[in-house]
């Protein structure tokens, strides 16, 4: 199971199963110190191992980035920001 912010990506290595969450890049759980949500995010992941039947399938998790945009190498990086 892989949890992956970059579909694009993630398509091209092609795990058996994987979650997408639209978090910036380094921050695959959610917000710093969001341990709600970090926790739920971890739950949701496990849980699709059962709900996706097909090889390659994934689900899109429903939660969002609530914090200010993160900087990654001088640039500002907020939700569905991958690299």
């Amino acid at each position: 199971m892989s949890l992956s912010n970059n579909p694009v990506a993630t398509g091209r290595v092609m795990p058996p199963r994987w979650a997408h969450v639209r978090f910036p890049r380094g921050s695959m759980l959610g917000e710093p110190g969001n341990r709600g949500k970090q926790m739920a995010v971890l739950r949701d992941t496990v849980a699709a191992f059962g709900s996706i039947t097909t090889p390659g399938g994934h689900v899109e998790l429903p939660y969002r980035w609530e914090a200010s945009p993160i900087m990654w190498r001088g640039r500002r990086l907020s939700e569905g920001s991958n690299s």
